[in-house]
């Protein structure tokens, strides 16, 4: 079988799944003024990474997705894991079938992001339970922008967190987005913590958005 999981380097090595960004981008501020991380990473320009992640697609749409990423999981004795660092689910079903694995693997963290909060209204319709090991965490779309407090309010009553981005490193709480080439670490507050700021950082980002 062909390699589905990814290491993200940034995060320490943590291993991930991901997906390509024709998942998201059309509803992100990021994409639009470059200021996504995934995007102008050049590594996942690579012709292997592009497949990686188009194979990836194709699976977490398919019937097999549950079992077969639970069985890579637990192949690779991951400690903590990530969804997503690129990409994210399309629809309430994905989102349910990334939940079935974080319960499937239950001595694992899981750190799940993703932006649309349309998936995350419908989940919490469904009456889904998150499984303690999954942080589930709605990323705010608009960079430099604070999450509204009654979405905040809203979704904390369903064990659903928020992060945010910042120009200003006083009001990040993610220590390692404020120094250059910063890492995790020790620290694990995507795994636990409801509200995470991180520091926009990275080469021209701060000058794009401030200039749009």
């Amino acid at each position: 079988m062909k390699p589905i999981l990814s290491q993200v380097s940034k995060l320490d090595n943590v291993k991930s799944f991901d997906l390509p960004l024709s998942t998201c981008f059309d509803k992100c501020k990021y994409y639009d003024l470059s200021v996504c991380y995934a995007k102008n990473n050049p590594r996942l320009r690579y012709k292997a990474k592009i497949l990686k992640n188009l194979r990836n697609l194709k699976l977490i749409r398919g019937l097999k997705f549950v079992k077969v990423v639970t069985n890579e999981i637990l192949r690779d004795n991951c400690r903590k894991f990530r969804f997503f660092s690129s990409g994210q689910i399309e629809n309430k079903d994905q989102l349910i079938k990334v939940l079935r694995v974080c319960k499937n693997c239950h001595m694992v963290k899981f750190a799940i992001m993703v932006n649309s909060d349309i998936i995350l209204s419908q989940l919490i319709q469904s009456g889904y339970k998150i499984p303690k090991n999954a942080n589930l965490l709605l990323s705010n779309y608009e960079p430099n922008s604070k999450t509204p407090e009654f979405m905040k309010n809203y979704l904390i009553k369903y064990d659903i967190g928020v992060t945010q981005t910042t120009l200003k490193s006083k009001l990040a709480t993610c220590q390692a987005s404020t120094v250059k080439n910063g890492h995790c670490g020790n620290c694990e507050k995507c795994y636990y913590e409801k509200d995470i700021s991180f520091k926009i950082h990275g080469r021209y980002n701060k000058n794009r958005i401030l200039n749009q």
